[in-house]
């Protein structure tokens, strides 16, 4: 919906620790951190585990071979340098894993732990989020630490280097495991800077530092301890007190008081997050949102400029409209080189959304515009335009948002009732089972999002849990996932 980047708070070292976090404060080298998601699984490979929080206390664990830079560049973490390019096409690539790099058990990381997750993607009895690039691999050869990977002709991932970047799976863990139960709640393996301890569930996860890596910078810290806090006010007041040191959240209003504090560092800027609102198309949802007109109506009848103006803007969140545009492309971000403005013909207009309403037989709604408003329409076949909004529980901005979007839909007569819940249930459940009329969350994409986003909105695609489908749109970005150039993409 908005364009958000990702605000990290920085607590000073003159910041007091609370009687609560005492004896983690006093341990040498301890840093907690604050976050208002826990997460279902430590594994990121499956469904359950696709949410940012799981990447974020496991990706210090199972590494990445590449990792990207404040440039938005990969640069080589677990390999020996760059992947290298053999062949146009047939797409063939080839990478090494560094002679420093081990798995904290001792073993050696080589190609056949690429190979074990090759397979562990393509099993299809596993739960896996994703499986887009690996499908479209001809044959992986493997001699040591040196791994080889051909596509299949005329398959020229475009987001190759991204996918062989990918955190290796041990093959000495996996092998005979079921995968969809494996670091459900544990995991006794490592290959990044640190290792997992502990998970207190509903309370806080332990790392300490791996002293088994080598291939990289070795950790600073000797222990990160997550805290997790759902609500977005105690989550501040756990930082004001000294309960945790950072945090990292969306922009809630909160980040104006603690950036007049010494106490505190802000740290803000563009990044690869947008909050939107999907509309679910599926069995599951409401009839009503497989009507185009429908969906137009709740496109038109929220003012995204206004939800911007009240929750950023207004309250000193951002310095001025121009620091945050809405965004107007499900592709791109406004700081990237093709960066079109496609969904600014959708503007915000109450009038628009009544006519057209009426224009299609839908009646019981009101004549004009009003903030009292209590008459919902009721269209012809689909019923009442009455919506379930589902979103995650304890946050602010969420909250916030929904409650201006209720009140402005509400003034043309569209009804949105509120379903929030744990963040843990609505991304692990209910967002993949596609029951759910309407669904608020963000979005965390790449630079490599032009090449991906067939499987957020193409036909059929892994990650399309709306079930959104236009066949000319499907083709073409099933093109761009083969087109490696990116203006070619574009």
């Amino acid at each position: 919906m908005l364009v958000a980047g990702a605000v990290a708070l920085v607590a000073s070292l003159i910041v007091g620790p609370a009687a609560t976090a005492k004896s983690e404060r006093q341990a040498a080298g301890t840093v907690i951190i604050g976050h208002d998601q826990e997460p279902v699984t430590l594994n990121f490979y499956i469904t359950e585990g696709n949410a940012y929080t799981t990447s974020l206390a496991m990706n210090p664990v199972l590494a990445s071979a590449s990792v990207y830079n404040q440039k938005a560049k990969l640069v080589p973490f677990l390999v020996t340098a760059p992947p290298k390019l053999l062949k146009s096409n047939p797409l063939t690539v080839t990478f090494t894993y560094k002679p420093t790099a081990t798995w904290s058990d001792g073993k050696p990381i080589t190609g056949a732990d690429f190979m074990a997750t090759y397979r562990t993607i393509m099993n299809p009895n596993f739960d896996i989020t994703s499986r887009e690039g690996w499908e479209d691999i001809a044959s992986i050869k493997v001699k040591g630490k040196t791994v080889t990977v051909t596509f299949k002709k005329g398959k020229s991932y475009a987001a190759w280097d991204a996918l062989v970047a990918a955190s290796p799976m041990p093959a000495h863990k996996v092998a005979g495991q079921n995968f969809n139960d494996l670091w459900r709640s544990s995991i006794d393996i490592a290959s990044g800077p640190f290792k997992w301890v502990s998970w207190q569930k509903g309370t806080q996860m332990v790392l300490a530092k791996n002293t088994a890596f080598t291939a990289g910078p070795k950790a600073k810290v000797d222990r990160v301890v997550f805290r997790y806090i759902p609500s977005t006010p105690s989550l501040f007041q756990a930082l004001q007190s000294g309960e945790i040191q950072v945090t990292e959240p969306q922009p809630q209003l909160q980040i104006v008081e603690i950036r007049k504090n010494s106490r505190f560092k802000v740290q803000s800027g563009p990044g690869y997050f947008w909050e939107h609102m999907d509309i679910q198309f599926g069995p599951k949802g409401h009839p009503a949102l497989k009507q185009k007109y429908v969906r137009q109506a709740l496109i038109t009848g929220i003012n995204r400029a206004q939800v911007r103006q009240a929750l950023y803007v207004a309250p000193g969140l951002v310095g001025s409209a121009k620091e945050l545009p809405v965004l107007q492309s499900h592709i791109f971000k406004p700081f990237e080189e093709y960066y079109q403005p496609n969904w600014k013909k959708w503007a915000f207009s109450q009038k628009k959304v009544i006519s057209t309403l009426k224009g299609k037989g839908c009646t019981g709604g009101p004549s004009t515009p009003s903030a009292g408003n209590s008459a919902i329409w009721s269209c012809p076949g689909v019923g009442k335009l009455s919506f379930r909004f589902t979103t995650t529980s304890g946050n602010q901005l969420r909250a916030l948002t929904f409650e201006i979007a209720q009140k402005q839909l509400k003034s043309v007569g569209i009804e949105l009732l509120p379903r929030f819940g744990p963040a843990g249930q609505v991304f692990g459940q209910v967002l993949p089972s596609g029951d759910w009329d309407i669904f608020m969350f963000t979005w965390l994409g790449g630079p490599t999002s032009s090449a991906t986003s067939f499987g957020l909105y193409g036909c059929g695609g892994d990650q399309n849990y709306m079930n959104y489908c236009n066949k000319s749109s499907s083709t073409l970005l099933q093109k761009a996932q083969f087109t490696p150039d990116p203006a070619a993409r574009a």
